[in-house]
């Protein structure tokens, strides 16, 4: 039998990001979540106050689906979990402290676990779109178009993060076939578009202030999926 409950205290670092990066100074590594093999896994602050409680299984089958998407992109990543209420996530090359080597970083914020709940299928759109970004070199574009003399490395925001319509395109599509080949329904990255689309029109910011879902976007990728799942 699982734990009931197990606390976990958040991990704290010092990145030295950018000012519009300062969601991300607090960090949990997925993994980690995953193997507390608890029901309820309460996040507490230096300070021990309650910050957040996780549900044990989700983290469990989040992993599991990372871990598929990471061999079928064939990709090193590691996946961490941020605070943060509007639904985002975000790829890197990075580190998390300073006497680490580089590696490439995914995560999600709370609100995209909000987000997904249970929707593994869904998850795995989304990590695989992010695998794509960096497995297509992207994150060197928009990290070039984002340098400056205060920026000295590390995780820095999503939102910070802007890319071309056609790396979207790209990592969308890439991020579908790996579902795909994960054994994952492609339906799920249609669904995502359109929970966000729809909470975009009620919140502004957050997942789609850096990946800007539409209505063509939408479209294009039930067009993508029909014909792959052929």
């Amino acid at each position: 039998m699982p734990n009931k409950t197990l606390c976990i205290f958040w991990l704290l670092f010092s990145l030295g990001l950018a000012s519009s990066a300062s969601a991300f100074d607090q960090v949990l590594k997925l993994e980690e979540l995953a193997r507390a093999y608890a029901e309820e896994i309460v996040i507490r602050d230096n300070r021990g106050l309650k910050v957040r409680t996780l549900d044990g299984r989700q983290m469990a089958l989040l992993y599991a689906v990372y871990v598929a998407m990471r061999e079928a992109a064939e990709l090193d990543a590691e996946f961490y979990i941020t605070s943060g209420d509007n639904p985002n996530a975000f790829a890197t090359v990075g580190k998390i402290n300073k006497e680490e080597e580089e590696r490439n970083i995914i995560g999600f914020n709370f609100g995209m676990l909000d987000l997904i709940g249970m929707d593994m299928d869904a998850a795995a759109a989304i990590i695989g779109h992010e695998l794509a970004h960096l497995k297509l070199k992207h994150i060197d574009v928009a990290k070039e178009k984002a340098r400056n003399p205060q920026q000295h490395g590390g995780i820095f925001s999503a939102a910070a993060t802007r890319y071309s319509r056609d790396h979207e395109r790209e990592s969308d599509y890439l991020g579908v076939v790996w579902a795909i080949e994960a054994g994952y329904d492609p339906q799920g990255a249609v669904r995502v578009q359109e929970q966000l689309y729809r909470l975009s029109k009620r919140r502004p910011g957050g997942f789609s202030g850096s990946h800007p879902s539409s209505i063509e976007r939408i479209t294009v990728l039930k067009s993508l999926v029909r014909r792959l799942s052929r």
